[in-house]
């Protein structure tokens, strides 16, 4: 079992703490890549937003909005089984739907996400 599979059920844990459970391991992923992206970039192209704060999304789903129009849902039932290719799905789709030329991070503490660092630098070449 790899760190971002679904844990497996056992007979003293009712099916909708594992749903659940599984629900915030995909939100993590999605939001915390949206996160370094958001915050190495200062990109405020792409939204983020989950069903329990959405009305109208599918239960157990994440959503990624960006102003091209473009939208990546992913319900969680839709990703259960492959929870580690999540991450990486996101990371790619936000590389394709934002332009972080004459973006701007805030200035803050943090550091950055090195992945989306260059790419900014790319973007925005001394």
């Amino acid at each position: 079992m790899s760190e971002y599979e679904a844990p497996a059920q056992d007979s003293e844990t009712p099916a909708w703490i594992t749903r659940y459970r599984n629900f915030k391991t995909l939100c993590s992923f999605v939001c915390g890549e949206y996160i370094r992206f958001y915050l190495t970039t200062g990109c405020d192209q792409i939204t983020y937003t989950h069903s329990q704060i959405t009305e109208g999304l599918p239960n157990y789903s994440c959503r990624l909005t960006s102003i091209d129009g473009a939208v990546l849902l992913l319900p969680l039932d839709d990703w259960l089984e492959s929870l580690d290719e999540v991450q990486l799905l996101v990371r790619n789709w936000l590389g394709e739907h934002s332009d972080l030329k004459g973006c701007k991070p805030e200035k803050s503490h943090y550091q950055g996400d090195r992945y989306w660092f260059t790419r900014w630098q790319d973007a925005n070449p001394w």
